[in-house]
């Protein structure tokens, strides 16, 4: 009588073999597929720039500027901008774009030597400030919709508080405003005793340090080992998919340095502790902070899984800010934007920037 159990063996071992194959075979194609480059997926004309900063402005698919309202999206300025614009199809800025809106860019650059002084009063009352003139000389509308992203949601919620006639609609993104909610790279420094930047002799923070601090919060997750093992164990998905998981690696690991004053001043007004924010201490430039002036609409998206930003601190803005709208959507930091998900964030932003502007009465503060 025959032995089947070799042909069993034999004939598993074939089917691994094949499976081996066909996962090597998708691995070359994911790597050799098009994907983030480094230069965003939409055409654009760059309408100013302002030291590092370049103000691009998105134009349609014949070339020329869109004449819908004009919406600022405000980027974080220690990370690439292309996170919002980052393939055809993972566009959010390219998705409010298409939905009617004149749409612009904040491109930080990158910072040099020479940037390490910049301030938040440099940020705010400086380059942000000068954004929204030039956009009103564009357009004469001299209150454009904001909409600000991680780090960029801090810096135009202040503009916004500081100036408040110069915007008629603010949207924050994965934005933290409780600084003492458990979370993120300043509470977990703050709790580990890490020495923070200095503001009277600040460095440029190197690319690598500010790497360091995400790797932190989630150990293995920006590795190369850690990176390599998450794509070999999810080759069977399509490639479309795959492409998108190494073009989010690829922005990730395209991290910029930083204005270490810059990120001092953020710490000591808004860290754990001081908490400026829900506080009411804050100051930008030798000016207190007053959120009771935001009056126009409000909405803040919080992200269920973000561990840079924790939801539970983005949506403490309606402690400072009782008129916003707070909504918390699935996903994390950086899937909220452009992830297979997003959509429902940028249609959720897009009903939001089509809604009558309704006047808010002004509040007692914080």
């Amino acid at each position: 009588m025959p032995q089947t159990v070799p042909d069993t063996e034999l004939a598993f071992k074939m089917e691994q073999s094949v499976r081996a194959r066909r996962r090597l075979e998708r691995l070359y194609e994911v790597l050799t597929t098009p994907g983030h480059t480094g230069t965003g997926a939409s055409e654009y004309t760059v309408v100013h720039q302002d030291n590092k900063l370049r103000l691009l402005r998105l134009l349609d698919n014949n070339g020329h500027p869109r004449t819908g309202p004009p919406v600022l999206f405000v980027s974080a300025p220690v990370s690439r901008y292309f996170v919002l614009d980052l393939l055809p199809g993972r566009s959010f800025v390219g998705g409010v774009a298409e939905a009617g809106f004149d749409v612009y860019l904040i491109d930080f650059g990158e910072p040099d030597q020479a940037d390490r002084f910049a301030d938040l009063d440099y940020y705010v009352n400086g380059l942000l400030a000068r954004c929204v003139r030039r956009i009103e000389d564009l357009t004469d509308d001299p209150a454009p919709s904001v909409v600000g992203y991680c780090l960029g949601g801090t810096l135009a919620l202040l503009y916004t508080a500081l100036h408040p006639v110069c915007v008629s609609r603010l949207v924050l993104l994965t934005t933290t405003i409780d600084g003492d909610v458990k979370g993120g790279i300043p509470w977990t420094a703050h709790c580990l005793g890490l020495p923070g930047e200095s503001y009277d002799n600040p460095r440029l923070v190197p690319a690598t340090d500010i790497k360091s601090w995400f790797e932190m919060l989630a150990p293995g997750s920006n590795s190369l080992l850690g990176r390599t093992s998450d794509l070999w164990n999810r080759l069977d998905e399509p490639v479309e998919r795959l492409r998108d998981i190494r073009t989010m690696a690829t922005w990730v690991d395209d991290v910029v340095p930083a204005s270490g004053r810059l990120l001092a001043e953020l710490y000591r007004e808004f860290g754990p502790g001081t908490n400026g924010m829900i506080k009411g201490t804050a100051h930008v430039g030798g000016q207190p902070l007053n959120l009771s002036a935001v009056t126009m609409p409000v909405l803040s998206i919080s992200a269920a899984k973000d561990t840079i930003a924790p939801p539970d601190g983005v949506d403490a803005l309606i402690r400072v800010v009782p008129h916003a709208e707070i909504v918390r959507l699935p996903g994390g930091h950086v899937g909220i934007v452009a992830g297979r998900t997003a959509k429902a964030l940028w249609d959720r932003t897009i009903e939001f920037l089509r809604s009558p502007v309704v006047d808010t009465p002004i509040s007692s503060g914080p």
